[in-house]
């Protein structure tokens, strides 16, 4: 019997009657418990050799095999996370025992961000199963996963420029650094963390990310505003090939304890890391940066992408709307006209003003 324990469980290796081999998980540290989990398997094995029958498959086995054969996912850190979670849920369990009652019970329960963050949990585990029936042929029928924000709108969360600086005060100085980045080139996050010294040119002012690294399969040039590249000149010599490092080894990830902690300690709520993104686009636009300049920067496919930051900025409009002249002849316009004097700011708001200027405050460069 191939029974063995690691750290506090139980694992089992058994080869079946066609000659291919199991080996994973019980999820439990009982012996005894783990001895009939094997027993039974092995007699499931023998039921499918003899009787055509599908043995029952695990998530454990489920969730390995899909994070191999999707290591080249652009998106593949973001599954890894979130099937982290559904392990810490469903270790043990087989594809037949999670059903749609069960993932929308942990879910609502545990999940507490938006109906989109919840969608896109369901949507990896949907796939998983999809991919179990369809490729595998573990299983028959894929469970009728519900999904949260059927209609809802694209969310934009974005957050003003002393937000900002409050934000990256409270941020340990290895990922200030990474936020400082995003916020200056509204990159995602796999982007900014994978960037390479060879796809940085400081001399011309340009990183590079390829077309296998981009969402929309495109090859992206990002022009550097002098706020990215102070960061990447106090970056250079602390690693050989990446940009972006903590304690010598490459960052793998920012969304972390530290990063959530900055985020309480700022009062800053509903605000995801890919929200630095929204933020970088908002910016722009309330400084009148045209719609089609900013689908280039940000490297959107769809127009449609960046018509959800086209209402931060009418100036555009302004001439047009200036062709109404009611109350011209009765002085109604000129009390408008004073109105206007007192109330609209003299500077447009955004990065222009305060987001993206280099002010030294406390030994914080933002």
């Amino acid at each position: 019997m191939a029974l063995w324990k690691r750290a506090e469980t139980y694992y089992v290796d058994i080869t079946s009657p066609d000659g291919s081999r199991i080996k994973h998980t019980t999820g439990t540290a009982d012996r005894e418990k783990a001895k009939e989990y094997h027993d039974k398997l092995k007699a499931q094995l023998w039921d499918l050799a003899r009787l055509k029958q599908k043995p029952k498959r695990s998530w454990d086995e489920a969730a390995l095999r899909w994070l191999k054969e999707k290591a080249h996912k652009k998106s593949y850190r973001d599954d890894v996370q979130r099937i982290r979670w559904f392990t810490g849920h469903l270790r043990g369990k087989t594809l037949d025992q999670i059903d749609r009652s069960l993932v929308d019970g942990l879910v609502t329960r545990h999940i507490h961000g938006t109906d989109r963050t919840k969608d896109l949990y369901v949507a990896l585990i949907r796939a998983i199963f999809r991919r179990a029936m369809r490729e595998w042929e573990w299983i028959d029928a894929v469970p009728a996963f519900k999904t949260y924000s059927v209609g809802g709108k694209v969310r934009v969360r974005w957050i003003t420029e002393e937000q900002a600086e409050t934000l990256l005060k409270e941020l340990p100085a290895h990922q200030r650094e990474v936020v400082v980045f995003a916020l200056a080139t509204g990159l995602r996050q796999g982007n900014v963390l994978d960037l390479t010294w060879d796809r940085v040119n400081l001399a011309r002012r340009i990183a590079t990310i390829e077309h296998g690294d981009t969402k929309n399969g495109e090859a992206l040039g990002v022009p550097l505003n002098d706020l990215a590249a102070a960061v990447l000149m106090r970056q250079q010599g602390k690693h050989e090939s990446h940009v972006f490092t903590f304690r010598g080894n490459p960052l793998r990830s920012a969304n972390t304890r530290a990063w959530r902690k900055a985020l309480r300690r700022a009062e800053i709520t509903n605000f995801r890391w890919h929200d630095l993104r929204h933020t970088w686009a908002s910016w722009l636009r309330q400084n009148d940066v045209p719609t089609w300049v900013l689908q280039e920067l940000g490297g959107w496919k769809s127009e449609s992408m960046v018509r959800r930051y086209a209402h931060l900025s009418v100036k555009h409009l302004q001439p047009y709307a200036d062709q109404l002249t009611f109350g011209s002849q009765t002085g109604l316009a000129g009390e408008a006209q004073k109105t206007a004097e007192v109330h609209v700011p003299k500077s447009p708001p955004g990065m222009a003003r305060a987001g993206l200027r280099l002010v030294a405050r406390d030994g914080v460069t933002v």
